[in-house]
């Protein structure tokens, strides 16, 4: 028997961009698929940044995130194909309930089929999907996955879906976001980290750098999931 091909698959974006509803629903129809979050390696509660201007938890900021715990498992599922520290942390699924969306069942049997189809003809492929808000900031963590898809959507969307979210569970608490804290951290966070990946610095309507080898789907409200989730197909198919 050959030696499993394992293919990690970044799926990132900014907070609201639909990459983790996209990640979930696309693990589903991936036989034997694995999915992980990186937001499963935040630190806890006492150990995020205090933002010094507003004197609060800056959980966007990259250091509230373990990045090398993160590198040192998908180091681990590159080399074995399985994780080894993902099924030991919590998972506190800040998801959109996909129901909502309303997907039609013939779709979703036939992009099944799609990746059925696939991996017969790749019979030595492992997928791997791994959904994370910060993928692609840093050259090291950036350069573990093989195929990398960003999502993005206007300033406007992500911030209207933010602020239709509750909060989110943490390790330790319940987090609500301040009135201020789209504009002052969320987003401004995105656009620190996430400029030089694209043409003039330009990450709502700019081209990714050629240099980056990132893919980029715009996922704004007048796109159909579906449209995401046949795109998502296209990508890894291109790269197996």
């Amino acid at each position: 028997m050959s030696e499993k091909k394992v293919l990690i698959v970044g799926m990132s974006g900014c907070s609201s961009s639909g990459k983790t509803t996209l990640s979930k629903i696309t693990s589903e129809v991936i036989p034997q698929s694995i999915l992980i979050h990186e937001d499963d390696f935040f630190k806890h509660d006492d150990q995020i940044p205090i933002d010094p201007k507003y004197n609060i938890a800056n959980w966007d900021s990259p250091d509230a995130l373990d990045i090398p715990l993160f590198i040192k498992e998908l180091d681990h599922i590159k080399k074995t194909g399985g994780c080894e520290i993902s099924n030991k942390l919590i998972h506190n699924n800040n998801v959109d309930d996909l129901q909502k969306f309303n997907l039609d069942s013939n779709f979703l049997t036939q992009l099944k089929k799609k990746y059925a189809d696939l991996l017969i003809k790749h019979s030595n492929l492992k997928i791997v999907l791994v959904d994370g808000f910060m993928l692609f900031h840093d050259d090291l963590l950036r350069s573990k996955f093989d195929i990398k898809l960003l999502f993005r959507a206007k300033y406007s969307t992500l911030k209207k879906r933010r602020g239709a979210r509750p909060g989110y569970q943490t390790l330790d608490s319940f987090w609500v976001d301040p009135p201020y804290y789209f504009d002052e951290f969320v987003y401004k966070s995105y656009y620190d980290t996430h400029k030089k990946l694209f043409i003039d610095d330009d990450v709502e309507n700019g081209k990714i750098r050629p240099i980056y080898n990132i893919s980029c789907f715009d996922n704004d409200d007048n796109v159909n999931i579906e449209e995401g989730l046949e795109w998502i197909f296209q990508k890894i198919k291109e790269n197996c």
